[in-house]
């Protein structure tokens, strides 16, 4: 008799960032479960380079990548023991969220703010050599300074919301806003446009949220359902992550650049 059918993993989620001036793509690979590892794909030769696996949570929207694609903002979380006892020795605090700025495709951190007071976290460029951080107490929060960099702290509550001030810096414009992010659902999408390509956010009362996207264009239209990200390159391609793969589609035809699905984490984990 055979036994039951074992249930397959689930794909892969990928979500990526355009550099606004540089043919460059940060590809964030989720999957399994807290694991996240980071991608740097050159749009310009169709390269991806593999980096850094990153064990628990990566936050791909409260990261943000520099116009030029040669520095990365990420915002993360991990309260393991292991991850409290490397902050307290290496810094004298405890640290379970936390910013981040690293070279792409490595997660190494060469800029860090601590985030563990229920409020900081996230940041955005303003330029490829000036950050906005969510952070008020700069002298207590920052941990690592990197240099060549001007740091501008978040005055009061104003805080910068990292994913519209990256999609808006690439072309996206925002078509419809919500009165509040959180447990609007279907019918109030946060709504962007970027030429032909529609994007949705939505978030339920459970505080889930998905992405959904549109191809408004007449003609020949794309695969995008079920896709995780999308987005127009430089050379108005269309890039497409889809069930763990990431497709590029023009002028009607669909390309696979990779399947991601067959990543795995190293064991045991190794510091990034």
């Amino acid at each position: 008799m055979k036994g039951p059918a074992s249930t397959p993993p689930a794909p892969a989620r990928i979500w990526g960032l355009l550099a606004s001036e540089a043919d460059r793509v940060v590809l964030f690979r989720r999957g399994p479960s807290q694991w996240t590892r980071v991608h740097l794909w050159d749009t310009a030769t169709d390269t991806l380079t593999p980096g850094s696996w990153f064990d628990e949570r990566l936050y791909e929207w409260m990261s943000d990548l520099s116009p030029d694609g040669e520095h990365l903002l990420y915002t993360a979380r991990n309260e393991s023991r292991r991850q409290q006892a490397l902050a307290m020795e290496r810094y004298g605090v405890t640290m379970y969220d936390w910013t981040a700025l690293s070279k792409p495709p490595q997660v190494h951190a060469i800029g860090l703010w601590n985030a563990s007071d229920g409020w900081s976290g996230g940041s955005a460029f303003r330029d490829s050599r000036t950050i906005q951080v969510n952070h008020t107490d700069l002298p207590k929060q920052q941990l690592i300074r990197p240099p060549g960099f001007t740091i501008v702290p978040t005055q009061g509550r104003e805080r910068v919301d990292t994913v519209l001030h990256a999609l808006r810096r690439t072309g996206w414009r925002v078509t419809h806003e919500p009165e509040q992010w959180i447990g609007m659902g279907e019918a109030h999408p946060l709504t962007l446009r970027k030429g032909a390509l529609e994007l949705n956010f939505i978030s339920d009362q459970r505080y889930r949220r998905v992405v959904r996207y549109r191809w408004l264009a007449d003609g020949p239209a794309p695969d995008l359902e079920g896709a995780t990200w999308a987005d127009l390159d430089r050379r108005g391609r269309l890039l497409i992550a889809r069930a763990g793969r990431v497709f590029i589609w023009r002028g009607g035809q669909e390309t696979e650049l990779v399947d991601l699905n067959a990543d795995r984490p190293p064991r045991p984990a190794q510091p990034a």
